[in-house]
């Protein structure tokens, strides 16, 4: 033992030598950095650099150094700090944190701090101790105490209740912990305060008052009530709207709804609602289990009720009648559930074929709606007679015309069927009988089917042509306002709201009824009407001829002033516009559009009569009515022809006997007008228009600014003193009109120019006089051969 000691102290000794000694070779700081980095890179040493890069430390005294640290904090100590401490890069310490935390259960790392399991042990005894001092603690308070996570709290909480922490975690709401004297001091205060109450309590209203924890109020007061210490229902379940609802209460309250139930035989909510019983509905079902009851809106009635309204509809319907249900009904029950049970009446009975429901609560039978129809039905038949009469052509539509047509074609082939035959050979050919020469023929354009032609292009023209125009018109029969008179003064045991609603019901049908009596009077007048409709047809032909032909003589007559267009300007306005309204009145009439004297048709009137025809109608006749603001007749006959070719018009051109016939007419209608007239104006008018045609033998229809190029155009075509003479008084009339002009302008004075103007105008008056006689002569005298005649 002795030498054992004695070579221990050598080897002492011998290290203490070897300490002190100087050494002969020293390696420089340099030196040994690359060498522990070449270490270092060949991963055959593993160490750190601390922060200010003078210190090499090894993962073992980092995670030792934080095991001392956390030791010395505690039990708790955030990542961040131990940087300061350490001297290390973040990274590091997380990294060692990280093992630390795998190999060791005891210690947690939460939002970046590390704990452990003392430190969790020493807050449950905080937590203890607040909790046997308030009776009560939240996590949530915890939570901001303690800046831990509420999750984290609970479960290691959770894991020392019953060792540590002398309390219990509240099942409902997991964010309390509450000890037992807690919870016995607020059983005895539910018990007390509930046992106290009388009527219905909103249990809100008590948390609020009183303090309670809700969730904790409501598992101690349901377990009161289970085990009958309570005796009451919570009405609602565990929410904002439970009532507490007292047996005693409970008790009187059904007691009251079931002497009411039985008495009157329904139940309102409302009444229910200030009795405190917040479901109403619910209730009664659960109450009246095996009743039958119909559930309104806002109430419910009992079978009886149902069964009542049942009999009075049935014989109501039965009888041909009607009833107001709401008069046999509380009158308690909304218009709203009266209609809700009406239409489940009406249901159950299967009578929504033969009855109506108007205004909610009436029930009307078919067979009295029928009966108010029928209080119509004169009233119909006189109405309908003098609208026929009055004004048929507002009231038939295109399928009646067409009815009526047959209906005439048919009398008119039984009367005559051997005229029937020689028209459709003449519209067949075209011709005329007699001598009429190369222009006297007649002209038929497509005539509709109803002279009788059978082929098949004709039929599917005609057919086509009824399609466009037939837009149906419905006729008004009454107004609502006059139907309810009608009605108020023959059903006067109805509420008015009644009439009005079968007013409204019978609007349409009795203008649908309307519309077909309109239709059987039409039809049954069309025969009689026959004959004059076919004159009438024969009357617009002949006038359509007369107007064409007289346009085409006038038209000649202005081609001899081919330099100025004032003459066609002026046919186009006068006659050619007569003539096209006349055919946009017959198209008006054909269309069943109210027809009127053509003459009064202005431009605005055809463009509404175009705006009313089919398409196949409007393009012709849109192109007529445009060519009346153009300057050439041909172009206006143009579209003529197209015009009459859609609507079935006949044109007979005239032929030369015809011709001197209209010439001879017109020249006399202008001879004994200039024999009665002293205008000077228009003694020059008809004597330059008459000697125009006594040279030209064309007849003309000009305006009277149009007379100074006619007596222009006359200059050679007349004896030289007859043109002077005519010119001289062309002078004087234009003088007149001036003066005239200027005496309307100034007015009456007495000024020395007036009262030469005025004898001015004296003396062209007498000169006028004086001539007159002489240019009436130049006309009404036999009259010496022209200069173009000789």
């Amino acid at each position: 033992m002795a030498a054992a000691w004695e070579e221990i102290r050598r080897l002492a000794a011998d290290f203490q030598r070897a300490q002190f000694a100087e050494v002969a070779h020293r390696l420089s700081e340099r030196n040994c950095i690359e060498i522990v980095t070449k270490l270092i890179a060949e991963k055959q040493l593993e160490v750190v650099h601390t922060l200010d890069g003078k210190e090499y430390v090894t993962p073992a005294q980092i995670s030792k150094e934080i095991r001392d640290e956390l030791h010395v904090c505690g039990g708790r100590v955030n990542i961040v700090d131990l940087q300061q401490v350490i001297n290390v890069d973040l990274l590091h310490i997380e990294n060692r944190a990280n093992d630390i935390v795998k190999s060791e259960k005891g210690i947690q790392l939460v939002l970046g701090q590390l704990i452990n399991e003392s430190y969790l042990d020493q807050l449950a005894e905080e937590v203890n101790d607040k909790l046997q001092e308030t009776g009560q603690v939240t996590i949530s308070e915890l939570c901001k105490t303690y800046d831990l996570p509420g999750d984290f709290l609970i479960q290691a909480l959770s894991r020392r209740l019953g060792r540590i922490i002398h309390g219990q975690l509240d099942q409902e709401n997991r964010g309390v912990i509450f000890t037992e004297a807690f919870v016995s001091r607020h059983r005895a205060r539910i018990r007390g305060l509930f046992t106290a109450i009388t009527r219905p309590t909103p249990v809100s209203n008590l948390i609020t008052r009183y303090g309670f924890q809700e969730h904790l109020l409501y598992s101690l007061l349901e377990e009161l009530v289970n085990a009958g210490r309570l005796k009451g229902t919570v009405v609602g379940g565990r929410q904002d709207k439970a009532v507490f609802v007292p047996d005693i209460y409970s008790r009187t309250q059904n007691k009251w709804v079931d002497s009411f139930f039985k008495q009157n035989g329904y139940l309102e909510f409302d009444a229910l609602y200030r009795l405190g019983i917040p479901d109403p509905a619910g209730y009664i079902k659960k109450r009246y289990k095996s009743a039958q009851l119909l559930f309104l809106r806002a109430a419910c009635v009992g079978q009886e009720i149902v069964d009542q309204v049942e009999a009075s509809v049935e014989e109501a319907i039965t009888s041909g009648s009607w009833i107001d249900v709401a008069t046999l009904l509380p009158s308690s029950l909304s218009v709203e559930d009266v209609g809700i049970l009406l239409q489940q009446v009406m249901r159950s009975l299967n009578k929504s074929s033969s009855s109506l429901v108007f205004g909610d609560t009436i029930a009307v039978s078919e067979k009295f709606l029928s009966s108010c129809a029928e209080l119509f039905s004169d009233l119909m038949q006189q109405k309908a007679e003098k609208e026929i009469k009055n004004n048929p052509v507002n009231l038939i539509s295109e399928e009646d015309l067409k009815q009526a047509s047959c209906l005439e074609n048919s009398y008119a082939n039984k009367k005559d069927k051997k005229d029937e035959r020689r028209k459709k050979a003449t519209e067949g050919s075209g011709s005329v009988r007699g001598g009429g020469g190369g222009n006297a023929r007649e002209i038929k354009i497509k005539k509709t089917k109803k002279k009788g032609r059978k082929d098949a292009d004709s039929d599917d023209e005609s057919q086509g042509t009824a399609t466009g125009r037939n837009k149906k018109l419905e006729f008004t029969f009454m107004s609502q306002e006059e139907i309810e008179d009608v009605l108020k003064t023959r059903l006067q045991d109805c509420p008015e709201e009644l009439i009005t609603e079968i007013a409204e019901h019978l609007r349409r049908p009795l203008t649908k009824t309307y519309q077909e009596v309109v239709r059987s009077v039409f039809t049954s007048s069309a025969s009689s009407s026959g004959a004059n409709r076919r004159q009438a047809m024969k009357d617009l032909q002949e006038e359509f001829s007369n107007l064409y032909n007289n346009i085409r003589l006038f038209e000649k007559g202005a081609k001899h002033f081919t330099a100025d267009d004032t003459l066609a300007k002026h046919l186009l306005k006068t006659l050619c516009a007569d003539i096209t309204n006349l055919v946009f009145n017959f198209l008006a009439s054909e269309s069943m559009m109210t027809t009127e004297n053509y003459s009064t048709i202005t431009s605005e009137g055809r463009i509404k009569i175009l705006g009313k025809l089919p398409e196949d109608t409007k393009g012709p006749l849109t192109k007529l009515h445009t060519s009346l603001n153009g300057k050439s007749i041909e172009d206006f006959l143009s579209c003529l022809d197209s015009a009459v070719d859609i609507c079935g018009i006949m044109v007979k051109k005239g032929d030369k006997k015809k011709e001197r016939q209209v010439l001879f007419q017109h020249r006399q209608a202008l001879i004994e007008q200039l024999k009665v007239t002293e205008d000077p104006a228009l003694v020059l008018h008809l004597t330059s228009v008459l000697l125009f045609q006594f040279s030209t033998h064309c007849m003309l229809h000009a305006p009277g600014r149009s007379v100074p190029q006619i007596i222009n155009f006359l200059s050679g075509k007349i004896p030289e003193d007859q043109h002077s003479l005519i010119v001289k008084y062309h002078g004087l009339v234009v003088k007149q009109l001036t003066s005239q002009t200027k005496k309307t302008e100034h007015g009456d004075s007495d000024t020395k120019d007036n009262m030469e103007e005025e004898e001015g105008a004296e003396s062209i008056r007498k000169e006028l006089q004086e001539i007159t006689t002489s240019i009436k002569d130049l006309v009404l005298r036999p009259r010496k051969s022209s200069v173009t005649e000789e």
